[in-house]
């Protein structure tokens, strides 16, 4: 992958309160606002347990966002990945699963498991993830697909 930030982009884990704040926005309004959910339910609570990375555009704001959770020693769960509408194709995603990818490995995880929204299946198979099993329905309508990737020793 050889994807590069837009100019005055910068991906991060979220550190201040401003950058805590504009994270779960982002969750937020790509996740559960078009669904008309209340805001918290953008958030669980594994939240303090978790590593969280973002990417913020030239004004500080979470542009796109994700979370990476430990569910075993060898195997680590992908979570909440949201990218601003506005924001695709940019290869946003891509850079922010590497990071996550990343962040697995350091952690010594040989596997990362994710459950994809059906609009999301052709993206995390470009990023080579396979397809385990359709799984549930979120909010009676949204497909979700269990997907794992093998990670290498080296990303």
């Amino acid at each position: 992958m050889n994807y590069f930030l837009p100019k005055n982009y910068e991906i991060k884990s979220p550190s201040s309160d401003k950058e805590w704040e504009s994270y779960f926005e982002t969750r937020w309004k790509v996740l559960r606002a078009p669904w008309n959910k209340i805001k918290g339910s953008e958030r669980d609570e594994m939240e303090e347990n978790t590593f969280h990375l973002m990417i913020i555009d030239g004004n500080f704001d979470a542009v796109a966002c994700g979370r990476l959770q430990m569910n075993t020693p060898e195997v680590a769960q992908v979570r909440y990945m949201a990218v601003l509408d506005q924001e695709q194709g940019k290869h946003l995603g891509s850079i922010l699963m590497h990071g996550l990818e990343v962040k697995a490995t350091t952690n010594g995880a040989s596997k990362i498991f994710l459950q994809a929204r059906e609009v999301a299946v052709p993206f995390y198979l470009n990023c080579g993830y396979s397809i385990l099993e359709k799984t549930f329905l979120l909010y009676d309508e949204i497909q979700h697909y269990s997907m794992e990737k093998l990670l290498l020793k080296e990303q």
